[in-house]
């Protein structure tokens, strides 16, 4: 055993190790016990063991000594560490604002503009992908084979592009293909069937030109190009769209006004009191070491005339 350690043996007996060795072993081990110390973790989002390297590095940092010095140390790191915790909510506040923009830009659209329409964000991408979908069905429509299978989305934007150019009296008129249930006629659901196949639409094409005395060749021809000038429309829809929402997104960059003033009220109160505090600590290291602090002193917390 060495001597230091034998002289802090024998020196428990009397009340506490006499080596520096041995009181920077034992100085923190009321800490370590908590009694003075609270833990002010929130559970389920704060980690005891965070708060426990955060409390000790603060008290290695200002290095108290008393009970005085050892309790307000412990204010001074209870009030940083609850100063992280307003930065957090900031943080997590403009990322809550931020997940927010499309809802509040389709209430925007909504009451705000006669021009746009009311239109959720996702509503406008889903109508730029339908048409696009559209257009292809029908640019492709010509080429394919009476056999191929077609899906019910896909028949569906072909018939009603077409019927787009009939009269709802000749619409009434048109006779529903071999295999076609009735109810999924250009009037019924014709994208919740899937047993249509290209010789179906081609079929159900000419019922609908008959009686108007269309051709079905220049009905199909129109309704591709108005799909093109859709899917043009579609996308500028989206381009107005996004750029409003990145247009928000930077306004969005600080939370709301509401939750500024609540962040910047509570931040200034907790920064307060962390200088009230060290203030207090190291006029007190001061005194213990021979220096000059006198018990009245001004603790300027803002500018003057603010």
């Amino acid at each position: 055993m060495s001597s230091s350690s034998r002289t802090d043996s024998l020196s428990l007996a009397k009340g506490g190790p006499a080596t520096q060795e041995g009181k920077e072993v034992v100085k923190w081990n009321a800490t370590q016990h908590g009694i003075r110390s609270p833990a002010p973790v929130i559970p389920g989002v704060e980690k005891k063991e965070d708060w426990e390297e955060h409390r000790d590095g603060v008290l290695e940092s200002l290095q108290p000594e008393g009970h005085l010095e050892l309790t307000l140390a412990e204010r001074v790191a209870l009030l940083l560490w609850r100063l992280h915790r307003v930065t957090r909510f900031e943080t997590e506040s403009i990322a809550l604002y931020q997940e927010q923009i499309e809802e509040d830009l389709a209430r925007e659209r909504r009451f705000g503009s006669h021009v746009l329409g009311a239109d959720h964000p996702e509503e406008v991408r889903w109508k730029l992908k339908d048409d696009q979908r559209t257009h292809r069905t029908l640019k492709k429509l010509p080429g394919l084979p009476d056999d191929k299978v077609l899906s019910g989305g896909d028949a569906a934007g072909v018939l009603w592009s077409v019927s787009a150019y009939i009269e709802d009296e000749d619409l009434e008129k048109v006779e529903m293909p071999s295999g076609v249930p009735e109810w999924a006629g250009v009037e019924g659901d014709t994208a919740e069937w899937d047993g249509w196949t290209v010789g179906m639409v081609r079929e159900y094409v000419i019922s609908m030109a008959s009686p108007a005395g269309e051709s079905p060749k220049e009905l199909l021809e129109a309704a591709t190009e108005k799909a093109r000038l859709d899917v043009i429309s579609a996308k500028q829809a989206v381009g107005r769209v996004e750029k409003d929402l990145e247009r928000m997104s930077r306004e969005r960059l600080l939370p709301d006004e509401r939750t500024l003033e609540k962040v910047a009220r509570y931040e200034a109160h907790l920064s307060r009191g962390l200088y009230k505090a060290l203030h207090e600590l190291e006029a007190l290291q001061a005194r213990r070491t021979g220096g000059a602090a006198p018990l009245a002193r001004l603790d300027v917390d803002g500018l003057a005339g603010s």
